[in-house]
């Protein structure tokens, strides 16, 4: 099937009745090859499933990296694709000895050692860019992941950081390593 029948293909698989287009499901956290040890899709094979499956839109939240972005905006855009560039973040929720208000807890915090996820931070986060403002926020976050924490630490970001720079980001708190899932799991929530 050629490229131009795939969309209109496509457009006729989106209208229904009165030119109403129906609800898609779209992926908000796929890992790719460059998530190392938790991806295995390289790019090419995303984007060739995405257009398979007539998704409109495909966002890639690769863990604490941005290596892959973009590629996949080349590769989902030619693929007739959507993409949305995310990052998946470890989340640092201390300030100082007291929890930031934002996060859902006992009030004792969790520290490194009190982890019982094995985590070094208090969770995962992923990021979207809504916009150009906010893929430039990706960019300083992912950055300060990687360069603002101490020799040895792995990479992540404090709470703040993230306030600080939210502007154009969607913030998604699910997933199996994320804060709220944590609480849950705990019985807190």
């Amino acid at each position: 099937m050629s490229q131009e029948n795939q969309k209109k293909q496509k457009t006729e698989n989106l209208t229904q009745g009165g030119g109403q287009t129906s609800p898609q499901f779209i992926h908000l956290r796929v890992h790719s090859s460059y998530s190392l040890l938790e991806g295995a899709l390289p790019i090419s094979k995303l984007a060739q499933l995405a257009q398979t499956q007539t998704f409109p839109a495909l966002a890639i939240t690769d863990t604490n990296n941005m290596f892959g972005a973009l590629e996949f905006s080349e590769k989902m855009a030619g693929a007739g694709v959507q993409p949305i560039i995310g990052l998946t973040v470890a989340v640092d929720f201390e300030e100082g000895d007291e929890k930031n208000a934002i996060y859902a807890g006992n009030g004792k915090g969790l520290s490194s050692s009190q982890n019982s996820r094995g985590d070094a931070r208090d969770g995962y986060l992923a990021l979207l860019a809504s916009n150009e403002v906010g893929y430039k926020n990706l960019m300083k976050v992912v950055s300060i992941a990687h360069l603002g924490v101490d020799d040895g630490d792995p990479p992540h970001v404090k709470v703040k950081t993230l306030y600080e720079h939210a502007a154009g980001l969607i913030v998604l708190t699910g997933g199996p390593r994320g804060p709220i899932d944590y609480e849950l799991r705990e019985g807190r929530l």
